[in-house]
């Protein structure tokens, strides 16, 4: 993924995808050789590409490439911009976002929304969100509620 804290606003720009086509960027990334599911969050502070792959290193290639051809960045920007992260640490990364720990504005409520709604658009019958994604971004959302109904951070 990329966000405001690593990524121009020309990056972030070029990556972006609007909702209405997170699902199809997500059905097309998940038909990736090494791929079995793909999410799409992307916001205007954010650009963040969630999936599940036997093989993190052809995963994470993939995707790269993807982004650099269908997006046209080269790959030396988006190195440059991209932060790259699996399994547990990209678990607690979800959780983190979803919760707006992450977030320009600590604590700002928008981004719950955006999780809540690539949960949705992933989970829906032509979304490409599988038994592991769904769980995970169930997870995130369920989290961040939780987190801004417990804490002062809101």
């Amino acid at each position: 993924g990329l966000s405001h804290k690593t990524a121009t606003v020309e990056v972030r720009e070029k990556l972006a995808v609007q909702e209405h086509n997170w699902q199809s960027v997500g059905r097309a990334i998940a038909a990736l050789p090494s791929l079995k599911e793909a999410a799409v969050l992307s916001t205007c502070n954010r650009f963040e590409i969630y999936f599940v792959t036997n093989d993190v290193h052809a995963g994470i290639r993939e995707v790269t490439e993807y982004l650099s051809t269908t997006r046209g960045v080269s790959m030396k920007e988006l190195r440059s911009s991209l932060f790259m992260l699996s399994e547990d640490d990209a678990v607690w990364h979800a959780l983190r976002v979803a919760g707006g720990l992450d977030s320009l504005v600590i604590g700002e409520g928008q981004i719950l929304s955006q999780m809540k709604r690539c949960y949705e658009i992933a989970t829906e019958k032509q979304g490409a969100a599988g038994e592991g994604l769904t769980r995970m971004l169930n997870t995130a959302g369920s989290a961040g509620k939780r987190g801004r109904a417990e804490t002062g951070v809101a």
